[in-house]
């Protein structure tokens, strides 16, 4: 083992340590029975996001103390991560709403509520294919899985198959896992014009409703990060593809992962534009405050496809690594075709001929897509944000 490992192993250890110190201390301090803490990936996002627009607006303000635990300042009420003020809220909030999993320090006299981000495809949890460096990194992340499914008090899911999917994957008591739905699902029950509203001030373009949208969300490979800018890359680089979306009139927006945002402004253009997370940011949205204006997702292992089946609009899969992908990460789900309602393509030209069969038949995959959408979610509506709220009213 080199130094950087041991070195890493070491912070891991200690982290943890310090963690289980830290909730066993917090065990002995009174909680506030109206301070609630939010945490996201990234910052003031997802679920959490939703869940605290509806708390606002529904006036939990006036009787809790809503509290956003985050990285960098955000237009919201807000402490900096690992501050004075951090820990002090951190020991003495009663409620803790997640997207990514609740924190490790969580005592047992707090409630967290789990929103998770979407049904996922791909393995995690104990169904993860992961090639830990020697046993001091697999002790950790075992124990580290273990405080999870112990720490989460409520875990909300959007149907009866998500209850088993997750159960599984943590090891979390089904009792604990509710269906409530998705909170950032509400949105796409919004008007078009609201959502039409939102993209234009995100990319700062008018002209969108003469084109129709595309929105191609692909997913960071873990194992390889160059692999997503490699794929983006050749997309953006054929003549073919850009001459294909002007014929067509087509808005095509594209969000990098972060670490590729950089590569990719210069495709920036009348029919292609680069979303980036500050544009977002700035924004003060998401993209599911625009994603009912979307006319085909593109994409391929992400999530999102699952939420984009309440608008049942096309999907096209674009996975020219799918092979190399189920060796290095995996699906839960399998065989991928049996998920996947719509045309997939796993080339350029094939992705050409998916988009343009998509337009001239959007109702090709109908069957598939509400067949996977009764699965994946049992209400169809813009309330779970609701059914959330009124769980902590209930607590």
């Amino acid at each position: 083992m080199n130094s950087h490992g041991i070195v890493n192993d070491i912070r891991s250890l200690v982290y943890d340590g310090v963690t289980l110190v830290f909730s066993a201390l917090s065990r002995l301090v009174p909680k506030d029975e109206h301070k609630v803490l939010f945490f996201s990936v990234p910052d003031l996002s997802d679920n959490a996001k939703y869940v605290y627009d509806k708390m606002l607006e529904s006036g939990f303000d006036k009787t809790y103390q809503l509290i956003w635990c985050v990285y960098s300042p955000v237009h919201a009420n807000y402490v900096i991560r690992r501050s004075r003020a951090y820990l002090y809220h951190a020991l003495t909030a009663k409620y803790i709403i997640t997207t990514h999993g609740t924190p490790p320090w969580k005592s047992k006299n707090q409630v967290g509520i789990e929103l998770w981000h979407g049904l996922p495809l791909k393995t995690i949890g104990y169904f993860a294919n992961t090639d830990y460096p020697n046993a001091v990194a697999r002790f950790s992340a075992a124990q580290r899985l273990r405080r999870f499914a112990n720490s989460v008090d409520y875990f909300i899911t959007t149907s009866e198959f998500e209850r088993l999917v997750f159960s599984s994957v943590f090891l979390i008591n089904p009792r604990k896992i509710l269906i409530l739905g998705q909170p950032r699902c509400d949105a796409l029950y919004r008007s078009g014009d609201s959502g039409m509203n939102v993209l234009y001030r995100i990319l700062g373009q008018e002209g969108i409703p003469e084109k129709r949208v595309v929105l191609h969300l692909p997913t960071f490979r873990e194992y390889d990060a160059d692999a997503s800018r490699r794929i983006l890359e050749e997309i953006l680089a054929s003549e073919k593809f850009r001459r294909f979306v002007k014929d067509e009139n087509l808005m095509f927006v594209c969000k990098p992962h972060s670490h590729d945002e950089d590569a990719f402004q210069a495709y920036n253009g009348e029919h292609i534009r680069i979303l980036l997370n500050d544009d977002l940011r700035k924004a003060d949205n998401t993209i599911y405050d625009f994603l009912n204006v979307v006319d085909i997702l593109v994409t391929d292992y992400s999530s999102v496809y699952f939420d984009f089946l309440h608008l049942n609009r096309p999907i096209v899969f674009y996975v020219p690594d799918i092979e190399d992908y189920r060796k290095q990460r995996g699906f839960i789900l399998e065989p991928f075709r049996d998920w996947a309602p719509g045309d997939i393509s796993t080339n350029v030209d094939e992705l050409i001929e998916a988009l343009a069969s998509s337009l001239a038949g959007p109702g090709k995959w109908e069957p598939e897509r509400i067949r996977i959408k009764g699965l994946a979610f049992k209400y169809a509506d813009d309330v779970a944000c609701g059914r959330v709220c009124g769980l902590l009213g209930q607590l």
